[in-house]
């Protein structure tokens, strides 16, 4: 009776939904299931953080509708964060936005910048909503496979300069999820030269930041100065912090590109809820032996 939108129809299954139906049914059948789906860590958000959200649930200014870009107070404790683990300043007014997770954000991003037939540089395999955003933007996607024999990075060099005349942003994701692989300071530095040279976007998922083992400690984009011509960088405390229930994150980055991102949220949420942004900063200025443990149980 109803016919799906052309955006819809052209959409895959969503990979997670498509992984949870088939747990579903085979917990039906009997079976063990060992769940190696969607990355949600098993642990408890540590007790600190839960006492600050529910001391905030009580508070009646957080009833109300919270602002789109986020809390200032929380925008200044990612701000400060982000000085103390990777040594960058940032203005929280400016250069910084609260998300309802990354999800969303790197799902609304693209709308912001993609016009119909513009091309989404994206690697694969990867996060789903890197293509998805796109095909919501009316963007085309353009895959770059992640192989091992390039250490599972993007062949920036094999991209036919059809496509580079036309893709606006280049999507990336170190740690890399699936892959595991890392990348140096170094690696970022020329994707940002890259960028600039072809007039592109770059947008960083960086979700897995905290995730890091064996004496490796992952950089950000933006410790690359000239990144904050051409980079976002999205950040979530799902993964660090245990907090994939709670749905909150924040994106740095280059004044104009948080900019188009904060005025399509204006127009498509009301942003996080405060308590749950209480609960982020009692999370990113409290005591952070929580994930030092997190790192160490899942090593």
């Amino acid at each position: 009776m109803f016919e799906f939108s052309h955006r819809l129809q052209k959409l895959p299954p969503y990979l997670f939904v498509e992984l949870d139906r088939l747990k579903a049914e085979a917990k039906a059948r009997g079976m063990d299931v060992i769940d190696l789906g969607v990355g949600d860590p098993d642990l408890p958000t540590p007790a600190h953080i839960v006492e600050a959200g529910k001391r905030a649930l009580e508070k009646p200014e957080n009833h109300h509708y919270p602002s789109s870009v986020g809390m200032m107070a929380f925008r200044e404790a990612a701000a400060e964060w982000f000085r103390r683990r990777f040594g960058v300043e940032l203005d929280p007014a400016t250069e910084v936005v609260t998300l309802i997770g990354s999800k969303e954000a790197i799902a609304h991003f693209p709308l912001a910048f993609v016009n119909p037939g513009d091309v989404v540089l994206v690697p694969t395999p990867a996060y789903p909503v890197y293509h998805i955003g796109t095909l919501f933007a009316g963007g085309e996607t353009y895959y770059l496979p992640l192989t091992a024999e390039n250490d599972f990075k993007p062949d920036l060099s094999a991209i036919p300069e059809e496509i580079l005349s036309r893709a606006k942003i280049l999507w990336i994701n170190y740690p890399n999820n699936p892959t595991t692989a890392v990348v140096t300071k170094e690696w970022f530095a020329e994707v940002v030269a890259f960028a600039r040279d072809h007039g592109l976007i770059v947008a960083h998922d960086a979700a897995y930041t905290e995730l890091y083992f064996d004496g490796y400690v992952p950089p950000s984009i933006l410790e690359v100065p000239e990144a904050r011509e051409v980079a976002i960088e999205f950040h979530s405390l799902s993964k660090t912090y245990c907090m994939t229930g709670w749905r909150i994150g924040f994106a740095v980055g280059n004044p104009e590109l948080v900019k188009g991102l904060t005025t399509v949220k204006n127009n498509v949420d009301s942003g996080c809820f405060q308590a749950v942004q209480e609960a982020g900063i009692a999370a990113l200025t409290g005591p952070q032996d929580c994930v030092e443990e997190h790192r160490r149980i899942f090593g």
